[in-house]
């Protein structure tokens, strides 16, 4: 009697069309060498991978079974990138051996484009360095567009000695993958979809008490060095703001207009009778900052929060500041003062040179880039006096990572009016609140992958960049071993194997989780097996300098 197992053909027959026509994930590896403390995806720290021939056998049965029933591969995904797969979720697809067969296939076999966002390679690695020259001199037409993501977590920026890493490596790393893929930058031209580099960078934050009150009448809101004033005096909580749809520019729409403040920044700044007399007629004589901003009230799963100036102002700089009272569920109350002090650098460089926030830049000299720098350390001094956390948070947290890129991008030999560009540097701001990251804003956030803003809420909440694209597919290695696998090596986003499977899943793309996010309903899922799949340690990774910064 023939017991043999359905062979992966047989196996991807019995899956619906969706899994094909809406598949946006096709990764070749579950698990990053990289380690970020941020991840999205929460990946584990080793790596399982499509070996070459487990990579040709998966992709041409998807072929012959598309082939088929006469569908096309990603082409069901109408709002977001139709007809494109991207290789990566909770992976790094620079350090994939197998990056070039897989993108020939994807051209020539699935018929697909090809969307790359990555941290970098090692050019200490010869056969991913050579690997990756092919692709850009032979595979480019295979791309839809390429994003190199710079941020102060990953390890080979950290600077890890135990790790034989280094900042100086790394920063040599982003230069050559820079100067590796300038051709296809200038092929697919800059842009955020097309060609870019995504800076994002820790949050600046305080655990500090918050108030919330009425004084002489006015609503007061204060939050360490932050004091909020109602303009006009009113007994009446701020309504509670939804966002409502995309508005211009994919900017949020509110269910509410703002309500004035007077915002002051200060160190000794006691909300009472007096100070607030005095804020309102601009006659505080300490050392302050004043300001008249837009405020609203928002909720989330811990509770409401305030949200002031959360969207960028006609013509000026991104200066939002989030206050989150204690609840029953957010014990912790504090701030995050999202602020992006890089892009605002670069604005006041701009309009030095006669420029408005969305100019190009064209004749941008290596001296404005230093201006940027300049700026920046100016804007630290200026914050001594009334925010010293602000201008730590900038002298130790924006400007290392701002000096990583503008290095890599001189050694690359990169155009100055690239750092300067809007199309090509992107400055996403502060971190968010997806996979790890709940961890780092410190008690102000007490689910994984829940808004903490308006602009999260624009990407991934009930009403948002993600909410309209629905629900897509996932096709990717499930780690696997004999042992146990711990949360710390698996990620807490996939299933565990004791054989080689594949995964075929449906994700909900707000917190790309196989549940949908409003109901908790599972989705649909499936296993296939019968495909090569490899397993890599950190430590054999290490070896084979299969990540950014590695010295040795």
């Amino acid at each position: 009697m023939n017991h043999a197992l359905p062979s992966p053909t047989d196996q991807l027959r019995a899956l619906p069309d969706e899994a094909f026509t809406r598949l946006q994930y096709l990764a070749p590896a579950a698990g990053c060498f990289n380690r970020c403390a941020f991840c999205s995806q929460a990946a584990g720290r080793d790596v399982w991978q499509l070996t070459r021939p487990g990579l040709y056998t998966l992709m041409n049965a998807m072929a012959t079974v598309a082939d088929e029933r006469g569908i096309a591969i990603a082409r069901g995904r109408d709002a977001h990138r139709p007809g494109t797969i991207f290789p990566y979720l909770d992976n790094d697809i620079a350090s994939y051996p197998h990056l070039d067969d897989y993108l020939s296939l994807a051209r020539d076999t699935l018929k697909t484009k090809v969307r790359i966002s990555t941290v970098g390679f090692s050019a200490n690695a010869p056969d991913l360095t050579a690997m990756h020259t092919r692709i850009a001199t032979t595979l480019a037409d295979v791309l839809d567009g390429v994003r190199l993501s710079i941020t102060p977590y990953t390890t080979g920026w950290i600077d890890h000695n135990a790790d034989s890493t280094s900042r100086a490596q790394f920063t040599a790393d982003v230069a050559n993958i820079l100067r590796t893929y300038r051709p296809v930058f200038d092929r697919l031209g800059h842009g955020a979809a097309t060609a870019a580099v995504e800076l994002r960078f820790a949050p600046l934050l305080g655990r500090v008490p918050v108030t919330d009150t009425h004084i002489d009448g006015h609503h007061v809101i204060a939050a360490g060095p932050h004091t909020l004033i109602a303009v006009e005096p009113t007994t009446e909580p701020a309504p509670t703001t939804r966002v409502t749809g995309l508005g211009p520019d994919n900017q949020p729409e509110f269910t509410t207009p703002p309500r004035r403040y007077v915002h002051i920044t200060a160190r000794d700044t006691t909300p009472n009778p007096a100070t607030v007399r005095a804020a309102l007629r601009d006659t505080l004589t300490h050392p302050h900052h004043r300001r008249e901003v837009d405020l609203y009230r928002f909720r989330n799963a811990d509770g409401p929060y305030y949200a002031i100036e959360p969207n960028f102002p006609t013509g000026g700089g991104f200066t939002a500041l989030h206050i989150y009272p204690a609840t029953n569920r957010r014990e912790t109350s504090g701030y995050t003062d999202a602020t992006r002090p890089f892009l605002n650098a670069i604005l006041t460089v701009k309009a030095a040179r006669g420029l408005a926030r969305r100019d190009a830049f064209p004749d941008a000299t290596w001296t404005d880039v230093d201006n940027v720098l300049r700026v920046l350390t100016d804007r630290a001094t200026a914050l001594d006096t009334i925010d010293p956390t602000a201008a730590t948070h900038i002298r130790t947290a924006i400007l290392p990572v701002v000096t990583t890129y503008i290095t890599a991008m001189r050694t690359a030999d990169m155009p100055p009016s690239a750092v300067l560009s809007r199309e090509f540097t992107i400055d996403t701001g502060q971190i968010v609140n997806q996979g790890r990251a709940r961890g780092l804003f410190r008690g102000l956030v007490t689910v994984a992958d829940e808004p903490m803003t308006p602009r999260e809420e624009r990407g991934y909440g009930e009403v948002s960049l993600s909410s309209i694209r629905g629900t897509v597919w996932r096709i990717a290695p499930v780690p696997f071993a004999n042992e146990r696998l711990t949360t710390a090596v698996k990620g807490d986003k996939n299933t565990a194997a004791r054989t080689p499977t594949i995964v075929i899943e449906e994700l909900d793309p707000r917190h790309l989780r196989n549940t949908d996010r409003a109901t908790g309903k599972p989705l649909r899922r499936y296993f296939l097996t019968g495909v090569d799949i490899e397993r890599v340690t950190l430590e054999q990774g290490h070896i084979r300098r299969s990540f950014p910064g590695i010295t040795q």
